[in-house]
């Protein structure tokens, strides 16, 4: 029996959810379904960040995520290529590279900006609905500074530094919060003084911005941008763009070199052109199974479809696509079941669950409405980068998570991010290299050390100091201890008693006759007082020498520095109690290999991060076991300094890293978990699949 072919056609958010959706119902049953994603890029493009590559906040690297990474180990077969029509009644997709037979289809092309007919708006405004959009944006703004820097003219420079986003949605306002935060910097590195000589302006044809979101969010990001200087322009349509500027339907002229257009979006052409039933603005009409009424294994999701859900229709926002996308690939799934004969449960009907709206201006400031509590500034902003978050886990694993952390706080240029620049930190590795072979130096001393003690030979297991002193050792210690007291007391008492007696002498003399027997015998229990201290003070000395010999012949561990802590900590002695005891000279043993281990580890570059956290383990069981000065302090810091990838400048980590990365990236946790630790490699029969050479 032929395998069905389901064929996700688009890989945005609602293509890629539902071609996860479809792996998750039928990887127990590759052997009768496959599923194939197409789509013209070699990467899940995030939209919602576009306008962060074009205030050059990020890099264009941040805002993609590749499918081979997002679907390796998946039963979904990506391919790049074009679709440029679909045979409906032969169900097969045409292709510039190949074609491609289905049994079920869902399209999920996504959307594309709409001009509104208004002439000169393609031909002389940018948009931002794709990367390259927003690539386009970005080098045409440092392009005009630069130019402007050089513009005697002073009406040709005003207008050069003239910019405006029209829209005042939200991709337009996160555009112009962007345009806040990096035209002051980049005017500023051009000789320029935005503040004097820029204009930011917003324009918008309603009588208000951000119509989505309640009043209290809405006045709140108004309150923001005006405190930034933005001019807001409301009721103002534009009726007529140009090569200079544009005309407002009240008569308002704004010469500009730069005018970005994010009036709305409408289906794309290619969408728009399939013979399906259409809806409205270049969107396909869809039941609320997402079917189309022309065919029933034909769906339409996201950006491209139309459905009317209490008289209203359905957003083109991040969470419909996937809440529409999880309702067709139900559909699917359950037609699919049905013809193999399988347990199948019927769809349920769309019903949106949006849990509200957030919007970014800028790096530092947000606004957002959900779960009916709005919010701005600080708490909106981390609300935000938290969904974000969410997303990428889910599309990415840890990896998207961790990816999104470092281009949004770890790598930020320019402090641009909720918390400034304050976990921005770069060094060059040359300088760590230094550190790193210091600390692996100090490692192999103590460890060696250990071995010339006799650590490897002594099975006894007697060296380890765990904690409490050996029984011996602790009675020495006792009896130094009370040594050491009661001749400190037989002191005390001893000059104690000869002040006493001196006062007893002085006084009667000094009141009965004349100063110089006063001083005689003030200098005879003077003397007194000094010969008694001194053999005090001596025999002090003497049980404290009687002390170090005790203490050296029970075994004690040498300690050249007080311990910063007075007794070991609970948890440290579970551990001694429950491990250690069982087999003390093991963990002796181990103890000297580690040590020595970490040094050579570290010195060579190899396999640094896992001698880093060996490093780090070892420094805090010292700390906690009370047998570490101050210094493990430095020896922990140094260990986390370590944990970046020390290794990879003058290390053998160069060369053997990125061939264990190359065996872990096919093994069958990384392909579950995503946790991939580059771009995984696929076979010759995967890369023809991928290109469309089936």
């Amino acid at each position: 029996m032929d395998k069905k072919q389901i064929v996700v056609l688009g890989g945005g958010y609602a293509g890629v959810h539902a071609a996860k959706t479809l792996h998750k119902a039928f990887k127990k049953h590759q052997d009768k379904v496959e599923i194939t994603l197409i789509d013209k890029n070699r990467h899940h493009i995030l939209m919602t960040e576009l306008h962060e590559v074009a205030g050059n906040r990020v890099e264009e690297d941040s805002v993609k995520i590749s499918f081979d990474r997002i679907f390796s180990g998946k039963m979904v077969n990506v391919v790049q290529d074009t679709i440029v029509d679909i045979d409906f009644k032969n169900q097969r997709l045409k292709g510039e590279r190949a074609s491609y037979a289905y049994d079920q289809l869902i399209i999920g092309t996504g959307a594309t900006t709409a001009d509104f007919n208004i002439p000169g708006v393609k031909e002389h405004a940018f948009y931002l609905w794709s990367l390259d959009d927003a690539l386009r944006i970005r080098c045409h703004i440092e392009q005009i500074v630069k130019e402007a820097s050089r513009e005697a003219d002073a009406g040709k420079r005003k207008q050069m530094l003239t910019f405006v986003v029209a829209g005042g949605g939200f991709t337009g306002i996160e555009l112009v919060g962007e345009l806040i935060e990096w035209l002051p910097i980049l005017c500023e590195e051009n000789g320029i003084d935005f503040k004097k000589e820029g204009r930011l302006i917003s324009v918008e044809a309603l009588g208000s911005i951000l119509n989505m979101l309640p009043e209290k969010p809405r006045a709140k990001a108004v309150k923001y941008l005006e405190k930034k200087g933005v001019e807001i322009k409301l009721n103002s349509l534009i009726t007529q763009v140009d090569a200079d500027g544009f005309t407002t339907k009240n008569g308002e002229v704004i010469k500009t070199k730069t005018l970005v257009w994010t009036c709305g979006v409408r289906g794309t052409e290619f969408c728009e052109k399939l013979p399906l039933t259409d809806g409205k603005i270049g969107r396909k009409l869809v039941n609320e199974y997402m079917q189309s009424p022309d065919y029933q294994n034909v769906y339409l999701v996201g950006d491209g479809m139309w459905f009317l859900e209490n008289n209203r229709a359905v957003p083109q926002i991040v969470e419909a696509a996937e809440q529409t996308a999880k309702t067709a690939a139900d559909g699917v799934i359950y037609a699919i079941k049905s013809e193999l004969g399988l347990k199948a449960e019927h769809p349920k009907p769309f019903k949106s669950n949006f849990h509200g709206y957030m919007v970014s201006i800028g790096g530092r400031y947000a606004v957002s409405h959900t779960a009916g509590m709005s919010l701005s500034g600080f708490f909106a902003m981390a609300l935000k980068h938290l969904v974000n978050i969410y997303y990428q886990s889910g599309v990415c694993g840890v990896n998207g998570a961790w990816a999104y952390i470092k281009h949004e706080i770890l790598e930020i240029k320019h402090g641009r991010s909720l918390i400034g620049g304050l976990a921005v930190y770069k060094v060059p590795s040359y300088w760590t290299t230094f550190l790193r072979m210091f600390l692996g130096v100090m490692w192999f001393i103590e460890g060696f050390g250990k071995i010339k003690n006799g650590w490897l030979t002594d099975t006894t297991g007697s060296k380890v100091y765990w904690g409490a002193p050996a029984e011996g050792a602790a009675d020495a210690w006792a009896s130094a201890s009370q040594s050491v007291t009661e001749t400190v007391a037989s002191a005390s008492q001893a000059v104690a008693d000869s002040v006493a007696a001196v006062s007893q002498t002085v006084a009667p003399q000094a009141v009965a006759s004349a100063s110089q027997p006063a001083i005689e015998a003030t200098s005879s229990a003077t003397q007194w007082v000094v010969d008694t201290a001194a053999s005090a003070s001596q025999t002090v000395v003497d049980t404290v020498a009687s002390v170090s010999q005790s203490i050296a012949e029970s075994g004690v561990v040498e300690q050249f520095a007080p311990p910063l802590l007075s007794q070991p900590l609970a948890i440290f002695t579970w551990i001694n109690e429950t491990f250690v005891a069982q087999a003390p000279y093991l963990f002796q043993l181990m103890i000297v290999l580690a040590e020595v281990g970490i040094g050579l580890a570290l010195f060579a570059g190899l396999f640094t991060f896992p001698a880093a956290i060996v490093s780090l383990g070892l420094s805090i069981m010292f700390l906690i076991g009370a047998m570490a000065g101050k210094e493990i302090l430095w020896y922990m810091a140094v260990s986390i300094v370590m944990l970046g990838g020390a290794g990879k400048a003058f290390g053998l980590d160069y060369w053997v890293m990125p061939y264990l990365k190359k065996l872990w990236n096919k093994t069958p946790l990384a392909k579950k978990t995503y946790f991939y630790l580059d771009e995984p490699k696929f076979t010759k029969r995967q890369m023809e699949q991928k290109l469309g050479k089936k």
